[in-house]
């Protein structure tokens, strides 16, 4: 029981220092000719744009319905 009572309480405590910390994250995506997204190519387009950025493919949305796309996700400048 207590281990159960000790793991709920380093569990709270993580999710609240990681919610205190802040970041607000941004979105940009980024294309390229072919209308294509290459992983590799798409996390080194990413982090070239956005030093701190990770580059990851996706289904796209709207305009890019049906497409797959490149979302790179960085911290929003200050």
């Amino acid at each position: 029981l207590s281990f159960v009572i000790l793991t709920i309480l380093l569990f709270g405590e993580t999710t609240i220092a990681q919610k205190g910390k802040g970041v607000d994250q941004c979105n940009e995506t980024l294309t390229n000719k072919k209308g294509t997204c290459d992983a590799n190519q798409c996390k080194t387009a990413c982090a070239k744009r956005h030093k701190t950025g990770l580059g990851m493919c996706t289904n796209g949305e709207d305009n890019n319905k049906g497409k797959v796309i490149c979302i790179c996700h960085y911290q929003c400048p200050r």
